[in-house]
């Protein structure tokens, strides 16, 4: 499983909604769990993954599925 599909999976399953309705392009508000507070637990979740951690200034900059995706992958090169 890829970096985008993992952070897709970790979307969907915060968000309580199908991992088909996630993609790259979804941002903080297209689904009702998809809040400040569901927001930190998709990062959370993101850092436990991959063994990774975030400042907070880096946090509210991550907006959508493929800035999450672009930061796990420069943290992890």
């Amino acid at each position: 499983m890829n970096v985008l599909e993992q952070v897709i999976e970790i979307v969907a399953s915060v968000c309580e909604v199908d991992k088909t309705e996630v993609t790259p392009e979804s941002t903080v508000g297209d689904f009702p769990a998809w809040d400040s507070m569901g927001h930190l637990s998709i990062l959370s979740q993101v850092e436990e993954t991959f063994g990774i951690s975030f400042e907070p200034e880096e946090m509210m900059e991550l907006e959508d599925v493929s800035d999450i995706v672009k930061a796990i992958e420069n943290k992890m090169a």
